[in-house]
């Protein structure tokens, strides 16, 4: 008997963002100049990441939309290969793309149409690799070793004190893990519900704050909230025993 798919589809809420994708692609094939609107899906997701984690991914990124509004639907949802996790393969992708990137553009510096057809040739590349993933294991395969997404979760806060705007997922200490449906849901196929009882919520860097946990909790005992400020009594070191 074939085994029982673990990760499963939910419906995500919100804005149709891939719209702006779909657009950018088309557009820019006949102009393309429009490449160079590239540059804000580059750096928006590592300026956010400082001081919100991996947000942008969650909630900003056209393509990240895509994956969840529409590819998410006809994935098979199978695990995302591990190795694709690991810092050897991110870092590997960051230097890959990042170098390939480096030498188009100094070859067509100077001239505004073809740095945006490089732009957007960099765009079209990883958004078909993205697409094939999707089909194969996970919606979001990509964006677990997307070079922008590796950079985001580098400088995601990791412990406190967390800047104002940082939030996390926060699991009630009544939570059993027995349904396991937040880790069913989660487009990164991460665990939050490793995180009950912890006052500080789930900071795993590859959160991508999207709420699909949240809104798959049985229980309701799973929120995303802001992190408060240590107070002066909580930098207290605890007293050693006796």
């Amino acid at each position: 008997m074939a085994q029982k798919r673990f990760h499963r589809y939910l419906p995500t809420k919100g804005y149709a963002l891939y719209w702006i994708l779909l657009a950018y692609l088309v557009i820019g094939f006949f102009y393309p100049v429009i490449g160079l609107l590239a540059l804000v899906c580059m750096i928006a997701p590592v300026a956010f990441a400082v001081s919100r984690g991996r947000w942008w991914c969650g909630n900003a990124c056209p393509r990240g939309n895509m994956y969840d509004r529409l590819l998410a639907r006809y994935s098979p949802h199978r695990p995302i290969p591990a190795f694709v996790r690991t810092f050897g393969f991110r870092l590997f992708m960051v230097l890959f793309i990042f170098t390939m990137f480096g030498v188009q553009m100094y070859f067509a510096w100077g001239d505004w149409n073809a740095m945006g057809r490089v732009f957007w040739n960099i765009i079209l590349m990883t958004t078909v690799v993205g697409v094939s993933l999707s089909f194969i294991y996970a919606p979001r395969t990509w964006c677990s070793f997307c070079p922008m997404g590796t950079l985001s979760s580098w400088v995601t806060p990791r412990r406190a004190p967390f800047p104002a705007a940082f939030t996390s997922v926060n699991v009630a200490a009544a939570c059993h893990t027995k349904c396991k449906n937040c880790a069913r849901v989660c487009p990164m196929q991460i665990t939050p519900y490793e995180s009950r009882g912890n006052a500080t919520g789930y900071l795993h860097a590859d959160c991508i704050k999207c709420g699909k946990c949240v809104a798959a909790c049985p229980l309701k005992i799973m929120e995303i909230k802001p992190q408060k400020p240590l107070t002066h009594d909580s930098c207290k070191p605890e007293s050693l025993p006796a």
